[in-house]
């Protein structure tokens, strides 16, 4: 019974030591089991090659691949993944400055037109003052010449009324003598009573 008990014990043991056992994809050894599922969906074959205790030499050479192999993998995702990184900052830099670009664009636009509108606002504000001041030029030219006959009306007035004046003047004074005379002798002049 001794004997079975030991017979089972180590069948056991040997059972469950694991045999070491190295997946290859092609000419290299199967980085992990995404790249074996890969390789298996592409050709529907993959090789199982056992590594014994015999070959631990070679099986450490093959540790040395699968490392190297690991490392090289690694290595080359990371460098895409650098890339694509690269790449996107790239492209987000570009978009960047075409929407810099075309934001500097518009500004410069809006301001162009801005001037214009400023430029044609001027322009219809000097036109209207200079029309403003031929209007004034007009007027000023206008009321100078009316003042002109204006005066020159009073001056013609003050000369007639002046030679009027002296002539009424001294047919008043004739008017007023004959009256005088005429009524000399009365106590009240009679004033209604004259003769042309």
């Amino acid at each position: 019974m001794k004997k079975l008990l030991i017979l089972v014990l180590f069948l056991l043991i040997y059972s469950c030591t694991g045999n070491k056992t190295v997946f290859w994809c092609g000419d290299h050894a199967c980085i992990n089991k995404k790249e074996k599922e890969a390789y298996f969906k592409k050709t529907l074959t993959v090789e199982i090659k056992k590594i014994s205790n015999k070959n631990k030499k070679n099986y450490s050479s093959h540790e040395k691949i699968l490392q190297q192999v690991k490392t090289d993998t690694k290595k080359r995702i990371k460098e895409g993944k650098e890339l694509s990184k690269e790449l996107e900052l790239e492209e987000k830099m570009r978009i960047k400055r075409e929407k810099k670009l075309a934001k500097q664009l518009k500004l410069e636009e809006k301001m162009r037109i801005k001037r214009e509108r400023e430029l044609a606002k001027q322009l219809k504000l000097e036109k209207k003052k200079r029309i403003k001041s031929e209007k004034r030029l007009a007027k000023k030219i206008k009321s100078g010449e009316r003042k002109k006959i204006k005066m020159e009306k009073k001056l013609t007035k003050q000369i007639k009324s002046s030679k009027d004046a002296k002539i009424y003047s001294t047919i008043f004074t004739e008017l007023k003598e004959k009256i005088v005379q005429k009524n000399l002798l009365r106590p009240y002049p009679d004033i209604n009573d004259t003769q042309n």
